[in-house]
């Protein structure tokens, strides 16, 4: 709704930008919204049937929706606005490193940092167009490389870091989470004339983001 008000606003000659009176009109700014989204969710989504809202506080049925339905406004949603994001909790806790601790129950505002409660974990991207070579071919040893000091330099700043709590701190150096990723794969494609969604450019993607996890353990 907030995003529909901004469109009518900046139709009717506001300007369009972020920081003009189109967007400084409206609530819901400078917010990251997620919904958390359990396999049984899905299946009632596929089967187009129906989906329980209960309080958080007794479990008692709040209201009882049209599960494909939510899922088509949730979509739509972050097609116009990019929120909410979703959060598959069952695949989440499914992949969980470290399952003998807890189970993991949220993330940080973006959703790149997916772990335990009370942790903290530094986040570093690398520019993948770096890497392109002549030709429009991919350094994939300098890659490697880069993964490799990178992470060794997140390492590192996990003892030099300062954290909002003890707690927290406490349980980051116990289990030293680091958060490394890259930028720029959408125009690594275009540049290599690849489609966004093509099996090759799904393969791109695979192999650059396998690359990167496998160093990123092998130096862990």
């Amino acid at each position: 709704r907030e995003e529909r008000k901004v469109q009518a606003l900046i139709a009717a000659g506001y300007p369009s930008d972020f920081n003009g009176d189109a967007y400084r009109t409206v609530s819901g700014q400078n917010a990251n919204n997620s919904v958390r989204i359990s396999d049984r969710f899905l299946d009632a989504v596929t089967k187009d049937g129906p989906w329980e809202t209960v309080a958080r506080v007794d479990g008692k049925v709040v209201d009882r929706l049209s599960a494909r339905e939510l899922w088509m406004e949730m979509a739509e949603a972050a097609h116009k606005c990019a929120d909410p994001g979703l959060q598959f909790d069952d695949t989440i806790n499914k992949w969980h490193t470290c399952k003998a601790t807890d189970r993991i129950y949220a993330s940080n505002p973006c959703s790149e940092f997916v772990f335990l409660d009370d942790t903290a974990c530094n986040l570093a991207s690398l520019n993948l167009l770096k890497f392109l070579t002549e030709g429009d071919g991919f350094d994939v040893e300098g890659y490697k490389h880069a993964c490799r000091i990178f992470f060794l330099a997140q390492e590192i700043a996990v003892d030099l870091a300062s954290y909002p709590t003890r707690r927290i701190a406490e349980r980051s150096h116990q289990f030293r989470p680091l958060g490394l990723g890259y930028a720029n794969l959408g125009t690594l494609l275009m540049v290599e004339s690849l489609p966004y969604d093509s099996e090759a450019g799904r393969a791109m993607a695979a192999s650059i983001t396998a690359i990167m996890t496998g160093e990123a353990y092998a130096l862990s």
